[in-house]
């Protein structure tokens, strides 16, 4: 049988394949029947599953994290496809391997070349005339290179892959390089630095294993407090870093999100704070948009409701 990934998935289409297990619990159904709740990953995405029959029996198969081989059918419900498994276990990699498992086709994994977005953040620090702030982000960066070159930027929300929070990082560094540009009366060395630091938390805040969850330390305080843990242990290897330097760095992490209700500790005060909050939020959104359209499998031209922006999206040609 051809290898069909997840984004093939069509209603009422047999499937049989091997999935990377995101998320699974038991749920108690209406008619007060335990049912397992899964949600399957592969590298182009997710699908929710069921298991409504022996659940106990086949609970104790896998966990969370674990590849899988799996079959079942595609089935609809509220216009969202979702897989109904009849047959789960643990992928035995010597034996599946003649069956074409393989590690690589279950990780989401960034499409740009890591080697290359990472040079160009190396490059922008080189570039950076403050010897503070190039002695902050290259400490950050040499660091903690393996783990930024993979880490997912979100366990969901946006760029949920590996290598998400670099590509996102390097996403937000080009627009930031081209708004100081029109805009000179910014600090753009500072916004520049806001940009690289301030989703840093993520490295604390997610676990980097094969299906990411949040840290004990993300549940608990989150990236936004973690960030700036961050910056202020490694401003503290540096001698007399500025005091308003360092305020204004605080700031950008702690305002990065824009606003109260987000979970943001503060709402930006200065030009440099407000262009990384918008500068992160559009790339962001423009990432979930876009994840949305390829992932959606309504016929004609507009998606359904059924995503984060709760509206249908345009998804036809120009051409019509």
């Amino acid at each position: 049988m051809e290898r069909k990934f997840i984004s093939d998935f069509r209603e009422n289409m047999t499937v049989s394949g091997f999935f990377m297990v995101f998320s699974k619990d038991i749920r108690i159904a209406k008619n007060n029947n335990p049912y397992l709740n899964i949600t399957l990953m592969d590298k182009t995405g997710t699908i929710h599953a069921k298991i409504w029959d022996n659940v106990e029996t086949f609970s104790e198969k896998f966990e969370k994290g674990d590849p899988v081989a799996v079959k079942g059918t595609i089935t609809s419900f509220n216009n969202e496809i979702q897989l109904k498994i009849s047959s789960i276990r643990r992928v035995v990699p010597a034996q599946d391997k003649a069956y074409g498992y393989t590690l690589d086709d279950l990780i989401p994994s960034t499409q740009k070349d890591i080697g290359q977005m990472w040079q160009a953040i190396m490059d922008s620090i080189d570039r950076i005339t403050n010897p503070f702030l190039q002695k902050l982000l290259r400490i950050i960066y040499t660091e903690h290179e393996s783990i930024l070159k993979t880490h997912p930027a979100s366990m969901i929300l946006h760029h949920a892959f590996r290598g998400g929070l670099l590509e996102h990082t390097h996403a937000m560094l080009n627009v930031a390089i081209g708004i100081c540009n029109t805009y000179p009366e910014l600090d753009k060395e500072l916004v520049i630095s806001g940009v690289l630091l301030h989703d840093i938390g993520k490295i604390r805040e997610l676990d980097s294993g094969l299906a990411t969850d949040y840290t004990d330390c993300g549940n608990f305080i989150g990236h936004i407090v973690l960030g700036r843990d961050i910056l202020l242990e490694t401003i503290a290897k540096i001698d007399d870093f500025p005091e308003m330097l360092k305020l204004k760095l605080e700031h950008i992490i702690l305002s990065h999100q824009g606003k109260l209700e987000w979970q943001s500790p503060k709402e930006p005060s200065f030009p440099e704070a407000l262009i990384v909050y918008f500068i992160d939020e559009m790339d962001t959104r423009l990432n979930q948009m876009t994840r949305e359209l390829s992932n959606d499998n309504t016929e004609g031209n507009w998606t359904n409701k059924n995503n984060y922006f709760r509206r249908p999206l345009f998804k036809g040609s120009d051409s019509g």
